[in-house]
Order: structure tokens, then C-alpha cells, then sequence
């Protein structure tokens, strides 16, 4: 008789612990849905990938900024940027940008110490389908 009145006594909380359990599933089934559907993406898309500074003096410091627009239906976000070399530095935001809105990556190239041809490459790491993108920047630098 004192098992059946422990039972009983236990059966709301067992329930209780059961349709919580189930609301959590279905809310973890829903954000791995949405991840797996393949149309709902960010995209980057860039008007140019690399540009070329030409030639230029050594110890010259550069800039250029690449544009480019999340032509995905979600939200575009930039998570980080490495660089080939330390003579190369981006500046970017990390706000996410809207499916249709623009944003720009500025790059910095310091050619101190640099001589000759130099091709250095910028990598963008962001919630894209193939996660990463590569931006680049040529220069010669000349003897003074």
C-alpha cells in the first residue's frame, strides 16, 4: 500500500518531467531544422576579390576597402578575418548585415620591410555555406 501511495505521489512530477522534455526536443528539432534547410542561407557577394595597388614605394601604407551585399535571405555575419602576413590588417563590423544590405572590409597594406612583388590574401570567416571567402591585394615595391 505505501508503494502504490509513492507512485501516485511521483506520477505529476514524472509527467511533468516528460512534457517538458518533449517541448525541448521540439524546439531543438526546429533550430536544427532551420540550420539544415539549405534555403535559408547568408551570402556574400563581392563586387571585386582582389585589387592590385601597382607599384609603390617601400614603407608606403595603404588601403582599400572591398564592398560587398548579403544577397542570402538571412542574416549576414562576419565572425572574424585572418591574414596572410602582419603587414595586412582588416577592419570590418561585426554587426550582422540584413539579407540585401551592403557593408565594406577595409584591408591596410604596410609594405615596410617589403620588396619586389607581394600578393597577400585576407580570409573571411562567416555563417556562409561554404564558411570561408578570400579577399586579395597585390603590390610592387620598388627599391627607393
Amino acid at each position: 500500500m505505501r508503494k502504490i501511495i509513492i507512485y501516485i505521489c511521483l506520477l505529476p512530477l514524472v509527467l511533468w518531467a516528460c512534457e517538458n522534455k518533449n517541448k525541448q526536443n521540439s524546439r531543438d528539432k526546429g533550430a536544427i531544422e532551420e540550420t539544415m534547410d539549405s534555403t535559408v542561407v547568408a551570402k556574400i557577394e563581392f563586387n571585386e576579390k582582389s585589387f592590385n595597388f601597382g607599384d609603390m614605394a617601400q614603407g608606403e601604407i595603404v588601403t582599400h576597402t572591398f564592398r560587398f551585399k548579403n544577397t542570402g535571405n538571412k542574416n549576414l555575419i562576419i565572425k572574424r578575418i585572418e591574414s596572410s602576413c602582419g603587414c595586412t590588417a582588416a577592419k570590418f563590423s561585426t554587426k550582422p548585415i540584413p539579407p540585401g544590405e551592403e557593408s565594406e572590409i577595409e584591408i591596410e597594406f604596410n609594405s615596410e620591410g617589403r620588396f619586389g612583388k607581394q600578393l597577400k590574401t585576407v580570409t573571411i570567416f562567416a555563417n556562409i555555406p561554404q564558411q570561408t571567402t578570400e579577399l586579395s591585394i597585390i603590390a610592387n615595391i620598388k627599391n627607393q
